[in-house]
This record gives C-alpha cells, sequence and structure tokens, in this order.
C-alpha cells in the first residue's frame, strides 16, 4: 500500500495557468442554461395576463426562436399605431396595474405597503408577471415595438427575438470568469495544484 499526499488549493491560490484550467474545465461541464425555466414562465404569464391573445406554439432557444399566437378577433392582429396602443392598455396593461381600490380607507397602509412606498394606483408594479425580472424586459419590449408602430400580431411574435436575448445574456454571464469565480467561492471548491476540481 501506498499513501500520497496532495496540496489541496482554493482558487484564489492557484497558478494562473491553474486558474485557467478550472474556468475551462467548469464552462465545458456546463449542460444547462441557468434561468431558462423562469424566462420561459415570464414570457407565458404575459400571455396569461393578457385577453383576447394566445401563444399557440413556439421553439424557443438561444439561437434560433420562433412564436405563433392567435387573437380572438382576426382583425386586431393587423392593429398598429394608437389603436394598437389603446388594444395593449385595454387587454393586457389595465390587468396588471394597481387598481384605485387597492388604497382604500380599509387597511391603506397594509395594501400601499405590498407593492412598496414609491408606488401609486394606475402604476405598473415590477415583474408583474410571475414575480422574475425577465417580466420586465418582455412587457417593455412588447409596449416599445406597439409604440414604433409595429402590429400587434408581429410585436408579440417578436418576443421570440427577447426571449433569445435572455437566454444569450445568462448563457454569457454564466460564462463569465466573474461569475465562475463567485460560484467557487460561494461553494468551497479545492482544486490540486494544476486547477482539476478535487
Amino acid at each position: 500500500m501506498r499513501t500520497q499526499t496532495i496540496n489541496i488549493y482554493s482558487f484564489d491560490e492557484l497558478s494562473e495557468e491553474a486558474k485557467e484550467k478550472a474556468l475551462n474545465d467548469y464552462r465545458e461541464g456546463i449542460t444547462e442554461i441557468f434561468w431558462a425555466d423562469e424566462i420561459l414562465e415570464s414570457l407565458k404569464g404575459l400571455f396569461k395576463k393578457c385577453s383576447g391573445v394566445s401563444l399557440k406554439d413556439y421553439s424557443l432557444n438561444e439561437y434560433n426562436s420562433w412564436i405563433c399566437v392567435e387573437f380572438a378577433h382576426d382583425e386586431t392582429e393587423n392593429l398598429s399605431g394608437k389603436r394598437a396602443i389603446a388594444w395593449l392598455e385595454n387587454n393586457l396593461l389595465v390587468n396588471i396595474r394597481i387598481s384605485d381600490n387597492s388604497f382604500a380607507m380599509n387597511g391603506t397602509r397594509r395594501k400601499l405597503a405590498k407593492y412598496g412606498q414609491y408606488y401609486r394606483a394606475g402604476m405598473i408594479t415590477s415583474c408583474p408577471f410571475t414575480g422574475y425580472c425577465a417580466d420586465d424586459d418582455f412587457l417593455q419590449d412588447l409596449i416599445s415595438e406597439v409604440k414604433q408602430g409595429t402590429d400587434l400580431k408581429t410585436a408579440f411574435e417578436g418576443l421570440a427575438v427577447t426571449y433569445q436575448k435572455l437566454i444569450q445574456n445568462e448563457q454569457e454571464y454564466q460564462q463569465s470568469e466573474e461569475y465562475i469565480k463567485e460560484h467557487f467561492e460561494m461553494n468551497n471548491y479545492e482544486f490540486d495544484k494544476d486547477g482539476n476540481l478535487i
């Protein structure tokens, strides 16, 4: 029998070459995109809150995505300009605005605290669909497209591009040195002198 002793290092204690190996090994081992499920739920949440349009089919990934939507009334999909903005207000935004009766006399402070001290009736709270930050990205991109004159069908189906952008940003971040180093530190990863995970 033979006993071998090795030195164990934290990431910060490794040589530059060993650090690079540890980073590359971690990147190669990533098999999923973190937060992808939450981003998809945010997209679906928008459609759940919007009356008059439904998400019929989709294929979403980081490079090639599409969305197929169906409107309750065929003529709606071609609306653009002020009529499209009005449709959005009546079918989506009204469903996520803080209502006036949220501030009724009974329990005003408690109900106000639910939204935060800077919110008031008529405002839209942040992350209104699922509570995840991608809610705001989808909502802002949809509103922006409609305000720029895009018809409703194109604007809703354009959310596939927003999904791709969010997934790509997430993927880029989880591959970044900053994220990986923080992950190593928080999980107390240990390495041999060559940068192999122990």
